[in-house]
């Protein structure tokens, strides 16, 4: 069985994550895990030992692991996507479906500004493609200088984090746009580059859902390991997709009741 995760947000004190023995039912039985970006928090100063330390940690338990990158983790390795079932699931952690990479966050304006920069460095670059699309989302992540301290677990650096992303309410809107718009984007991105995608996997929003349509392929958002809306994972087998609940019970994380299932043609 393939599964997939996303948007552990290991080192992140908001992180439900708080020891990563937590997540072994999660991965009993599992083949192949896919765990689909923003993984670890690589932009917030991890050591390379730390990073190997929790790859080591789900390589021990799982035959077959794939870390795919995403905005907070950019160089946890080389894949930046990842298809399964002959190509009938895309994978892809989310972040490339827009424009401006995050539109919901505070420097908005300086991520677009090295989005442009970046596409005048090379003006043969089409935006459109997703190995520009790549390229440009992991060079901003490694870029932004932005980017907030790990945030500790007092209930002053919450605050913190609550003032820094529900104000201005700009944000907020943003955000719900972003939640409104992203079912739309990734099947569209998927028409584009990944016509065989049946089933597009996304993460990044941390906003749990499942988008199906006559027109294109089904969308799916895992959420994340954050409160309070938490997350779903996804398994896939040679014909069918499914798509669970995340549950935590004595301090553990579990498979959950069943959402979805979309079967594969």
């Amino acid at each position: 069985m393939l599964r997939i995760l996303s948007d552990l947000h290991l080192h992140d004190a908001r992180s439900e994550v708080r020891a990563l023995r937590q997540l072994e039912p999660l991965l009993a039985g599992v083949r192949t895990l896919v765990l689909n970006g923003d993984t670890c928090e690589m932009r917030r100063g991890l050591s390379r030992a730390q990073v190997e330390e929790l790859k080591n940690f789900f390589r021990a338990r799982v035959p077959e692991v794939v870390f795919v990158t995403g905005n907070h983790d950019p160089d946890i390795s080389d894949a930046h996507e990842y298809l399964a079932a002959d190509g009938r699931v895309w994978v892809v952690h989310g972040d490339v479906c827009f424009d401006d990479l995050t539109p919901w966050s505070r420097h908005v304006a300086e991520i677009r500004r090295y989005v442009a920069a970046q596409l005048a460095s090379d003006p043969r670059a089409d935006y459109s493609r997703l190995d520009v699309r790549f390229r440009i989302a992991r060079h901003v992540a490694r870029t932004e200088t932005n980017v907030p301290d790990l945030v500790t677990r007092t209930w002053l650096s919450h605050f913190g984090w609550f003032w820094r992303t529900f104000f201005p309410p700009t944000q907020v809107l943003a955000m719900l746009r972003c939640w409104r718009d992203l079912p739309q984007r990734a099947r569209a991105l998927a028409r584009a580059q990944r016509p065989t995608a049946q089933v597009v996997v996304t993460g990044h929003v941390h906003f749990p859902g499942v988008w199906r349509t006559n027109g294109g392929p089904t969308v799916i958002n895992t959420g994340s390991f954050f409160r309070p809306l938490g997350g779903n994972l996804v398994d896939v087998t040679d014909d069918k997709v499914r798509v669970r609940r995340i549950e935590q019970e004595c301090g553990e994380f579990r498979t959950g009741n069943l959402i979805a299932e979309i079967a594969l043609r």
